[in-house]
């Protein structure tokens, strides 16, 4: 009589691991796909709950006093948590469904309607010709002259310098300022604006006939131009003049301490014609050896640098 065998075999036990696994992933990606059939569907509902309040809010309010001298459209967006009139901020929509993340609404004169909300994943979008609300992947945002829905403006101004600190490759629609030179061909929009604001293509380099150069910042620290009301200090030059670095072409270290030296050569028996002790100098602060003498003096030229970190500076284009 054959024994009965009990239990599994291990690749038995590896099939069972494998199904399970599949089974797994199965059910993960159709958790997903409803998380993501909701969220949409959330988001429509929404919009359409905004179109309707919209239109309660034209009958209530544009509808009675419609004449020649009406406005053409009525803007609500989505500010502080409120879906609200952009010229009224008092007014806003109550409206079935949630709140987006982001949004407009535009009611017409004629009581038509464009819509753009947004969530975190998905845009509902409506033009002023359509019927229906589609929802999509794209961001979207009416447009404000006609109505129609188109993608998200970058409002950015050409010629835009930004601080970028988590590359050392600029973002997409920039350039580094590294003083690289281009064709003005293939950056025409930057290079016009160089043209239209400074005077030539080729103020910051090129031959400002076919290219032109960004503005090399490299190691360059930014300031605002002219002067202010707290020091009245420095230069009223206009936007885009280059500083070089203020010296202090003799700097003298005396028992470790710190002199202004006003003349245009060290004294041989010490500091003279000083203009006063600035602080006590340590080695963190000097790049001149401190170990000098009751009678001794280092000089060397200095310039200011307050602590910094690096970016990017980058240039849109």
């Amino acid at each position: 009589m054959k024994k009965r065998r009990t239990g599994f075999t291990l690749i038995e036990l590896l099939a069972v691991i494998v199904i399970l696994a599949v089974i797994a992933l199965i059910a993960t990606a159709s958790i997903i796909q409803i998380i993501d059939r909701s969220e949409r569907g959330a988001l429509e509902d929404s919009a359409y709950g905004i179109i309707e309040a919209g239109n309660v809010f034209y009958i209530d309010h544009v509808l009675p006093s419609v004449n020649e001298t009406s406005e053409d459209r009525m803007n609500f967006e989505v500010i502080g948590g409120k879906f609200v009139n952009v010229k009224n901020k008092e007014e806003k929509l109550e409206f079935k469904g949630s709140m987006p993340k982001s949004g407009k609404l535009q009611i017409h004169a004629n009581g038509d309607t464009a819509i753009a909300i947004c969530s975190n994943k998905y845009c509902a979008c409506k033009s002023i010709a359509q019927t229906r609300v589609t929802v999509q992947r794209e961001d979207c945002e009416i447009d404000e002259d006609t109505g129609e829905i188109g993608k998200k403006k970058d409002t950015t101004p050409i010629g835009t310098v930004i601080s970028y600190i988590v590359s050392s490759s600029p973002p997409n629609g920039y350039l580094a300022c590294d003083g690289s030179i281009y064709k003005i061909s293939e950056y025409p929009k930057l290079a016009e604006s160089i043209k239209e604001g400074l005077g030539t293509y080729n103020y910051f380099g090129g031959d400002g006939v076919t290219t032109f150069a960004v503005p090399n910042l490299k190691g360059e620290f930014l300031r605002g131009t002219g002067t202010n009301d707290h020091t009245n200090q420095g230069s009223g030059a206009t936007v885009g003049i280059h500083q070089d670095a203020t010296s202090h072409p003799f700097l003298e270290v005396y028992s470790n301490r710190l002199f202004a030296q006003r003349s245009s050569s060290p004294s041989e028996s010490g500091p003279r014609n000083i203009d006063s002790v600035s602080k006590k100098v340590t080695q963190k602060e000097s790049s001149i050896p401190l170990n000098v003498g009751s009678n001794q003096s280092s000089v060397a030229e200095f310039t200011s640098r307050p602590t910094n970190t690096s970016v990017l500076y980058c240039i849109k284009y």
